[in-house]
């Protein structure tokens, strides 16, 4: 019964829509309209407007278009910005870009101690909203520049000598390089701050044809999908200015609301999935489609030829899936460790569904051993799996995933589930009841006085209902009704 309740919970929150789209791709473009985000959606995951909010046209029902905004601290925020500025970030955002162009003398025009001197306020906004930061975006640049300073990766050695504690999660740049080639040499030099990549603007200024364009852009969304150290990435532009002749052709959209023009075509539909790994079956660890630290080497160890090494605690690898059948797997996981015990998380989705997984040291860095870890339910289809790296100094060389067999069948296990996701809630959860008929639902949230604080009967089953943000710090009584089944459950609210 225990087993029952618990991977009844799991599946509620698991059950995400189908990825369409490249969790990488997105667009630097502002002034959308909802017809441009329709046509765009299919292909990117993501974009920004050099902003906190969202185009004004989309900012009352952005949650729906399925594309997530990234808010924007395009220059200094003064102390007495702060607090409005984070009343701009809209429910939902997970990550806060900083200062545009900071070495040029029409961007932010902040050299790396002006950076450090108002990044208290970043990491303010940051934790006020419990986001990561992505670091200021320099770009290379000729003798035009602020602060004399040229060369991102320049830029970028000075801010972190001057703050090497200052919170900072991803490293941003833009490139304009002439050649695709290029453009790809000069992102491998931001490699080197050990953090992943978000390459927040790239183009090319150059005259071209619109299949020279178009052909320079795909190599290089080929090369950003299939390189792990890219966790984003923004072509310039959806529409640009009509004078700059030299980017007419890498309009991503025509003059007309929502229709591409074929390059846009071309860059929703450039394939992400290269690096997507059938399950059941194993998942090779060098195959991981983004990583945060962690390196590769030779291994003999079953035939993997590659090894993940240099692991260090909050590293991680993320690895995208495809997952045959919903349901419960066990994982073995192939690891070494010379001295230390080795322990990790596993997410699904980036949520958290094992935590503190630990094994004993092997005796050597080639010496491996298997750690199973049971039970981890997976929804069908495109999944990504990421493994957290909690120790030093282990390695890791594939995983191994097996259908368990948990005596239930998956209609026992999906019947009359309740569950709310996550519990204890932070700012939002969802409660989710699974039932073979969709029917209308009634919810009562109740407190420990036995007050009510929410209650509706505009919901129905087998609805994802956002149910967090309604409710104040406190330990409630969840209790839900339809047809004749009545269901209850606590939830805290930290």
């Amino acid at each position: 019964m225990i087993q029952k309740l618990f991977f009844s919970f799991l599946l509620s929150f698991l059950f995400f829509p189908l990825f369409a789209q490249s969790p990488k791709r997105g667009i630097a473009y502002g002034y959308h309209s909802q017809a441009d985000m329709a046509a765009l959606k299919p292909g990117i995951s993501w974009w920004y407007n050099w902003s906190p909010e969202p185009d004004a046209d989309l900012r009352a029902n952005y949650e729906s278009l399925g594309v997530e905004f990234v808010p924007m601290a395009w220059g200094k925020i003064n102390d007495n910005e702060v607090q409005d500025f984070i009343n701009k970030i809209k429910p939902g955002a997970k990550y806060l870009l900083a200062f545009n162009e900071p070495n040029f003398t029409d961007g932010a025009r902040l050299t790396p101690q002006e950076a450090v001197n108002a990044w208290v306020n970043i990491e303010k906004i940051a934790a006020a909203k419990n986001l990561e930061i992505i670091s200021a975006s320099p770009a290379y640049n000729g003798p035009n520049n602020y602060g004399g300073i040229s060369d991102p990766v320049v830029w970028h050695n000075q801010f972190f000598q001057l703050c090497p504690n200052c919170k900072v999660d991803y490293i941003a740049f833009h490139t304009y390089d002439a050649s695709a080639g290029s453009v790809i040499g000069v992102t491998g030099n931001l490699k080197r701050f050990n953090r992943p990549l978000w390459i927040t603007e790239f183009a090319n200024r150059v005259i071209q044809t619109a299949d020279e364009k178009t052909s320079f852009m795909k190599q290089i969304l080929t090369s950003y999908e299939n390189d792990p150290d890219i966790f984003r990435y923004s072509w310039f532009s959806g529409r640009v200015d009509p004078t700059w002749t030299d980017m007419l052709e890498g309009q991503l959209l025509s003059s007309t609301s929502g229709v591409l023009k074929p390059i846009g075509t071309e860059y929703i539909n450039v394939p992400y999935t290269t690096k997507k790994m059938n399950v059941p079956g194993r998942v090779t660890a060098n195959k991981h489609y983004r990583r945060k630290g962690t390196g590769l080497q030779a291994t003999t160890d079953s035939g993997t030829g590659q090894n993940v090494c240099f692991i260090n605690n909050g590293d991680w690898n993320e690895f995208m899936l495809n997952v045959a059948d919903a349901g419960t797997y066990n994982l073995t996981f192939r690891v070494a460790s010379p001295v230390l015990a080795g322990k990790f998380d596993i997410l699904v989705n980036d949520v958290v569904v094992k935590a503190d997984e630990t094994f004993p040291p092997t005796g050597d860095w080639q010496t491996f051993t298997n750690k199973v870890v049971n039970e981890v339910f997976l929804p069908k289809g495109e999944v990504y799996l990421k493994i957290k790296f909690k120790s030093n100094d282990f390695n890791f060389n594939f995983i191994d995933f097996a259908v368990a067999n948990l005596g239930l069948k998956d209609n026992e296990l999906e019947k009359d589930s309740f569950t709310i996701y996550p519990n204890p809630v932070k700012t939002q959860a969802t409660l989710h009841i699974k039932s073979s008929t969709t029917e209308p639902l009634s919810i009562k949230v109740i407190d420990m006085k036995g007050t009510i604080c929410f209650s509706s009967t505009d919901y129905f089953t087998n609805e994802d209902i956002k149910i967090g943000d309604k409710l104040p710090k406190g330990v409630y009584i969840v209790n839900a009704s339809y047809g004749k089944i009545k269901k209850s459950i606590k939830i805290i609210k930290n």
